[in-house]
């Protein structure tokens, strides 16, 4: 597989899952009972994918550069992650949001998958080696 093909891949699949979560977010909107859940978890996976057409070419090699930016990405999401979650919990604690079990599942999942992902982008563009 080339590299273009890979990025054009990721490209496709990134369109059909932002395709796939407004569908959903539409169907939902329209019963009434917006957000819940799946949208979210697909306009995750599609920004994951579009970070991965972006990081193709770099992580295609698996050399020093690229096994730095997944290390410092990882360190750095934990504790984006983290706050995260402490902030949550003060938004439950005090009745600022109201969400079901599964929707906060889904809310948490779709930050995890963002937040590592778009840490990998931005860590590309600042790690020179």
């Amino acid at each position: 597989m080339d590299n273009k093909f890979g990025q054009r891949l990721y490209i496709f699949f990134g369109f059909i899952f932002l395709l796939f979560s407004g569908i959903f977010g539409i169907s939902s909107i329209t019963r009434g009972v917006f957000p819940t859940g799946q949208e979210l978890v697909m306009f995750g996976i599609s920004v994951m994918a579009f970070c991965l057409a972006y990081l193709h070419p770099q992580f295609k090699e698996n050399d020093e550069r690229s096994k730095l930016i997944r290390e410092k990405g990882m360190f750095y999401s934990y504790f984006i992650i983290v706050s995260i979650l402490i902030i949550l919990s003060g938004l439950f604690q005090f009745n600022v949001i109201n969400l079901n079990g599964i929707q906060t599942v889904y809310l948490v999942e779709t930050l995890i998958i963002v937040t590592v992902f778009l840490s990998f982008v931005v860590l590309s563009k600042t790690i020179i080696v």
